[in-house]
């Protein structure tokens, strides 16, 4: 009986990449792993080790999920790194330092199985407090779900879908997720299939952590990507434009 409830929903891949998180994979993972416990299908989740000069690798082994080495630090890389070795019927792209609370993984099922969603991203709150915390949990996730852009620390899409648009674009340093989201929507929309963010519930949360406006401070993360308005399609494609990802990570 339990192997049959185990069967009714479709697979899931979660892709983690990581680069030197050894102090939140252990915690990010317990948060996926009590999730998938609680999903009525196969769970697989996959930690990519980015090149990292910590021990992530070792913790995330010890966990018994499977991991993948990625030589080249580079986030979209690491990405379509993990997401060739998975095996499930949808792909869930999670941030290292990013937790997943209670039934999110059924949404995803139920939002694609519908036959009317090829993927999406989700409303995500900083594990923060005070003003910052407000404003970016129910305006900013407001904002983006009206706009229905989707941000980093989580995005969900069809499996094939992903493949047949080749993934992530490995010629970008940053903003890899609203390119391949770009592609997913104009893909979707031939075949009639929506790109869906699932809203804010107490029933399904993603907390990240803000631990890069603690180091740089709001206006300190402002300086770093206010750069990027110009130039933008050039400077995603520099490593060394794209510091608040690499070289502060």
């Amino acid at each position: 009986m339990y192997m049959e409830e185990q069967q009714k929903k479709p697979s899931i891949s979660v892709i983690i990449p990581a680069y030197n998180e050894a102090d939140y994979i252990e915690k990010t993972l317990k948060s996926v792993l009590l999730c998938a416990s609680g999903y009525a299908g196969h769970v697989e989740i996959i930690v990519v080790d980015n090149n990292s000069t910590d021990n992530i690798g070792k913790i995330a082994s010890s966990m018994e999920v499977k991991v993948v080495f990625e030589p080249i630090n580079q986030i979209a890389r690491a990405r379509n790194a993990g997401a060739e070795q998975a095996m499930g019927d949808y792909l869930v792209f999670v941030d290292a330092d990013t937790l997943l609370e209670g039934d999110i993984l059924d949404k995803v099922s139920d939002n694609l199985s519908s036959g009317e969603v090829i993927g999406g991203g989700a409303w995500v709150e900083p594990d923060s407090k005070g003003p910052a915390f407000f404003i970016f949990k129910y305006v900013v996730n407001y904002i983006l779900a009206l706009k229905n852009v989707t941000v980093g620390p989580f995005l969900y899409c069809e499996h094939n879908a992903f493949l047949h648009i080749g993934g992530f674009d490995e010629d970008l340093y940053a903003g890899e997720e609203f390119a391949l989201a770009k592609r997913l929507k104009a893909g979707g929309k031939k075949i009639n299939k929506l790109w869906k963010i699932i809203k804010y519930h107490e029933a399904h949360r993603i907390i990240t952590s803000s631990r890069r406006c603690g180091a740089f401070g709001v206006i300190g993360m402002a300086f770093k990507n206010i750069h990027l308005l110009w130039n933008m399609k050039r400077k995603l494609r520099q490593k060394s434009e794209c510091d608040l990802w690499y070289k502060d990570r």
